[in-house]
């Protein structure tokens, strides 16, 4: 038997125990003296103290010469681990017979136990504390590392020449990745397999995966306190891996049984293939008659398939000069594919460049057109004005021409009153004075309306004039709004924006410079600070209000001293036009505390709307205050609340007004305007596709609102102008009025001819002069619009000039523009031809390759299949023989003769019933498969019965060795009875699978079984029963994890010196035993074959 083998090899080996030894950074050793010792001096026992911090240490506290000087191989000396479980960096050096590992709940104990267990290849399915081995990983840690240290020194070493005197096995657990073997020996790694980690424990025997071998706290607990006979029989069974040997060997028996039925089926089979064989071996010796013609046949048979061959060949050369075609095709192809290749690189590095150019361009041209839309705004506007000067000055020359007719119309009056008055006619002279009075008065309030409506008219005009300027200058001003946001708009869409460049075109270009020059700066520049400010989400739409009120600050750049300051300048001007040079703050790099300078009030401010970066933060609260500048929506409450500060500290304030427009408070009463130019200068935390959303948005609702702005003012003026028309009625009526009113008039005074005196021609004189003191009024008018019409012509005269320039400054634009997509797109269009000419070559390389490998392998092909037809053929003839003398020149001529012969063959072949190919065919069949099959049965039949008596004499020792193993934990049971003047023994019953305990004590008759006894002699009992199983296991290390958990202190003393007394002397297994008791004072520990390791208390006990 296996297990008794092992077990006898390992009889033959012995295991000096020998003392550790620690770093100087270890704990100092502790003595202490055990209690209860009656006086005797004892020796002092030494315990080594460990930590999860410090290596422990132990001193042997026996003299060296009393020890032997070699142990057994095999035995763990040294355990070290890192982040494993509560440990973060333990060390324990074990003896090599007995060790016992004390300490209290929580210090760590059962985690050794845990950690050997893993460190020799377990799962953590294994050890009952836990499903993954991640699980076993000290909190807050990644990693946790294992190092378990076997002594590979005296005789029945492993491998020395390998791993020399010690094999180290390190096990490493990742929580991001798999666990890891490293199997290291005196000069390093050696394997980092665990088919070697088990061979190594195999050979030492030690078997990590017996749960008897290391007794975990549950595996412990459930041993020792099986209840019934059935769970010690499967117990005691385990452990000894007797229940796996007979389970295997029951397989064995089930797997020989089936063969045997196999066997038996397969005899039946062999008689029928004898029968086959011999009816095929008649059937030739029928045929064998016919066997020279079959000859002449099968030489004739080879000719035609030599014949195939010779045709192949032909065919194999043809292949061989097309596959040289096709690499001389692939070989062109490949050049014009490079050259194609090095012609899209330079193209496409050309292709950024004009790219840059055009973009340049497109930008230049949108400048060019704005200034050009500037100009013709100012033209239009002038020529309204002009338009409407000339317009008065048409309308006051009429006035001046209707005077002047009015003084022809009252001289020739005066002449006629003059001539009347001569002639002095008579009649009802006073009725027609008072009738000439009464329309005289009413000619006067005509004359006054008139004049009412004339200055009303020419009010009206300026009015209408005033209002078209300020809806010009207000539509003009909302266009450039909605072309701001545009170009703001197209700068997103063409490069998803470059932001440097929405402070200025160039400045990517200043701050490449910049960061290219930073070692020349004793401290690298900040700037420009707006591209260290980013706008909180929630804060997006003050974002324009932000910069409206920081302004240029956000253009200005940060340096430490002058000397820096010169570094800058000299690298704006490099690069930026004068006018256009950032402002430079010369700033050493400081921090403050700038909270106490923040209004106590439930506002944010715009420290609060904003993220900062490089510090520029305590800048801007330098100059700009903004930790001082309240962000409220709504101004009237800005308004109030800085009215009344109440202590808030509340002085400076922002509101909206509008989209673009936004009001600055100095204070309650001091307010400044603030008007937002874009493009945007600070960062965002939303998207670019939020900011092309917002653009879009801001710029359909400003052109809504210019549509109605414009329809309003067309409502407007049309109101105006019915007006105007009304009023322009009025006069005309009063006119036409007056004109009626003056020739009654004029008819009354011819009727008072006679009448007449001085006085009407006076009064018409008088009417006369106020004529033309009126012409002298409308003169001096017209000359002062003639003067205003000349300034208007000379100021048109340069803004012709302006607008012209601009005009061609755009067609300039536009044409280079042009000329540059057409450059673009006639690069593009190349471009284009040669990325689809460079898959063409692919493809057609590709094609050719595979034209290539296909004919390769038709060539290989032909070769395999000719080679294939030379071997086929040679079984009929060989070549020569086939173009031999007196054979058949052609496939004709062999075919004919074949049939003939066939024929011949057939008539033979008539009298037996088969053709002679079938019988052959038939024949050599039959052979093969009887032979075949009878040499397998015969075979196969030797295996069976050496398997049959192979099993018999295993079941026999298993039985055997079953018996032997019960008697050898017997008679242990029997030795550990006896410490305590109990007798008793095991009964096993293998038909029933129970195991029972029989026990008896001085003060019994007969043998009890033990579940009839009290808990401390049942306990006892069950730890006896453990050590009678650990005795036949032969296991090179064996380890326990509080076995006395259910024991009272006097049995917990007595199961201590029965462990004592059977290990502590054993050189030939490791026993470790862990147990929160204080083992000093329950045995006495004097013997150098043990060893006991006190780890300290946990940290949540110590004071």
């Amino acid at each position: 038997m296996a297990l008794v083998g092992l077990g006898e090899s390992l009889n033959a080996r012995k295991r000096p125990r020998t003392s550790s030894s620690f770093d100087g950074d270890s704990f100092p050793t502790q003595l202490v003296t055990p209690t209860g010792t009656g006086g005797t001096k004892k020796r002092a026992r030494n315990y080594a103290p460990m930590t999860q911090t410090q290596r422990s240490q132990q001193v042997d506290g026996t003299d060296g010469s009393s020890m032997s000087s070699w142990h057994f191989p095999g035995y763990i000396k040294r355990v070290k681990l890192r982040n494993f479980m509560c440990h973060e960096n333990f060390h324990l050096e074990l003896g090599s017979k007995l060790n016992f590992i004390v300490g209290s709940n929580g210090s760590g104990k059962s985690a050794i136990l845990t950690a050997i267990t893993i460190g020799l290849g377990a799962k953590a399915t294994d050890t009952n504390r836990g499903t993954n081995l991640k699980e076993f990983i000290r909190e807050g840690c990644s990693t946790a590392r294992v190092e378990i240290v076997l002594n590979n020194e005296g005789f029945g070493v492993y491998d020395p020449e390998t791993y020399g005197t010690e094999i180290t096995i390190i096990r490493t657990i990742k929580k991001d990745g798999a666990a890891t073997f490293a199997i290291r020996g005196d000069h390093g790694v050696v394997s980092t397999k665990r088919r070697d980690l088990q061979t190594i424990a195999d050979y030492f025997a030690i078997p990590v995966m017996n749960p008897m071998c290391f007794l975990s706290q549950d595996a412990a607990r459930s041993f020792l306190t099986a209840s019934t006979p059935a769970d010690k029989y499967k117990h005691f069974m385990r452990g000894t891996l007797i229940e796996d040997i007979e389970a295997n060997l029951h397989q064995a028996v089930e797997t020989a049984t089936k063969a045997q039925d196999h066997l038996l089926f397969h005899a039946k089979n062999v008689k029928l293939l004898r029968q086959e064989y011999q009816d095929s071996r008649r059937l030739m010796k029928e045929l064998h008659a016919s066997r020279d013609l079959g000859r002449r046949k099968k030489v004739l048979q080879g000719k035609l398939l030599w014949l195939s061959v010779v045709e192949n060949e032909d065919s194999l050369q043809k292949l061989g000069q097309n596959y040289n075609e096709f690499q001389d095709k692939i070989i062109e192809l490949q050049m014009k594919k490079t050259q194609t290749e090095n012609k899209i690189e330079r193209y496409t590095s050309d292709q950024s460049a004009s790219e840059e150019a055009l973009l340049k361009a497109q930008t230049k041209l949108q400048d060019d057109k704005q200034l050009f839309e500037d100009v013709r705004s100012k033209m239009n506007q002038m020529k309204l004005e002009y338009e409407v000067h000339k317009r008065n000055r048409s309308e006051t020359n009429a006035m001046v021409d209707e005077a002047r007719t009015k003084i022809d119309h009252c001289a020739a009056s005066i002449a006629n009153l003059e001539e009347q008055l001569r002639r002095q006619t008579g009649g009802d002279k006073e009725g027609i004075k008072q009738e000439m009075n009464s329309l005289t008065v009413e000619i006067s309030v005509a004359n006054e309306k008139l004049a009412h409506y004339n200055k009303s008219l020419r009010v009206m005009n300026e009015e209408e004039e005033d209002l078209k300027s300020a809806q010009e200058k207000d539509l003009l001003d909302r266009k450039k709004s909605i072309y701001s946001k545009k170009k703001e708009l197209n700068g997103y869409v063409a490069g998803k924006q470059n932001f440097l460049s929405n402070f200025d075109p160039k400045m990517d270009q200043v701050v490449r410079e910049m960061k290219r020059r930073e070692h020349h700066f004793s401290t690298p520049p900040i700037g420009p600070l707006g591209a260290y400010l980013t706008v909180k989400a929630e804060f997006r739409e003050w974002a324009k209000c932000i910069q409206a009120y920081l302004g240029n600050s956000l253009g200005a750049f940060i340096v430490s001293n002058a000397k820096d300051n010169q570094i800058l300048r000299e690298i704006f001007r490099a690069h930026l036009p004068q006018r256009k040079h950032p402002s430079i703050i010369t700033r050493r790099p400081t921090t403050f505390d700038y909270s106490g300078g923040r209004p106590k009030v439930n506002h944010p401010t715009i420290i609060d709307a904003l993220e900062f970066s490089e510090g520029t933060q305590f800048v801007l609260v330098d100059f700009n205050n903004i930790e001082k500048v309240l962000l409220i929506k709504d101004k009237t409450e800005a308004r109030n609340l800085l009215y009344s500060p109440r202590n808030t500290n509340a002085k400076r304030a922002l509101s909206w007004v509008k989209a673009d427009r936004f009001v600055n408070f100095l204070s309650a009463t001091s307010v400044n305007s603030l008007q937002y130019e874009g493009p945007l200068k600070m960062m965002t935390q939303s998207s670019s596709e939020d900011d092309i959303a917002l653009l879009k948005s801001l710029i359909i609702e400003e052109e809504r609102q210019l549509n109605e702005v414009v329809q309003q003012n067309d409502c407007v003026l049309r109101e105006r102008r019915k007006q105007k028309s009304e009023i322009e009625a009025k006069i005309s009526s009063l006119r036409s009025l007056t004109s009626e009113l003056s020739r009654r008039e004029g008819a009354l005074r011819i009727e008072l001819e006679r009448e007449i005196d001085m006085g009407a021609i006076e009064q018409i004189q008088v009417e006369k002069r106020t004529y033309e003191d009126a012409i002298s009024s409308y003169l001096l008018t017209v000359t002062d619009i003639n003067a205003k019409l000349e300034a208007i012509s000379e100021r048109a005269q340069n803004l012709r000039r302006d607008l012209s320039e601009s005009k061609a400054q755009v067609e300039t634009s536009e044409n280079s523009l042009k000329d540059l997509k057409s450059f673009c797109a006639q690069r593009n269009s190349k471009l284009s031809k040669l990325r689809e000419d460079v898959p063409s070559y692919t493809q057609q390389i590709h094609e050719y390759v595979q034209k290539s490998k296909e004919t390769e392998k038709a060539q290989e092909e032909f070769r395999v299949g000719i080679e294939r037809q030379i071997s086929n053929a040679t079984l009929f003839c060989p070549r020569e023989t086939a173009f031999g003398s007196g054979m058949p020149s052609t496939k004709d001529e062999t075919n004919t003769e074949i049939e003939r012969i066939s024929r011949q063959i057939q008539n033979a072949e008539h009298r037996v019933g088969l053709a002679q190919d079938q019988v052959l065919e038939l024949f050599e069949k039959a052979k093969l498969k009887y032979e075949d099959a009878e040499k397998k049965y015969v075979e196969v039949d030797r295996v069976i019965i050496c398997l049959n008596e192979s099993l018999r004499k295993r079941l026999q020792s298993f039985d055997l060795a079953r018996s032997d193993t019960c008697f050898t934990a017997d008679v242990d049971f029997k030795e550990s009875l006896q410490r305590r003047n109990f007798s008793g023994g095991l009964s096993y019953d293998f038909d029933k699978k129970v195991l029972n305990m029989f026990m008896k004590t001085p003060n019994d008759n007969s043998p009890r079984n033990v579940d009839t006894f009290s808990g401390g002699e049942k306990s006892f009992a069950q730890t006896s029963l453990l050590l009678a199983t650990w005795r036949p296991m032969r296991s090179r290390v064996i380890a326990l994890d509080e076995f006395d958990v259910f024991m009272d202190q006097v049995n917990r003393q007595i199961g201590t010196k029965l462990i004592i007394s059977k290990y502590s002397s054993d050189e030939r297994t490791q026993t470790i035993i862990i147990t929160p008791q204080d083992i000093g004072k329950i045995a006495d520990l004097d013997d150098p074959g043990i060893c006991i390791h006190k780890m300290n208390d946990p940290e949540r006990r110590r004071g």
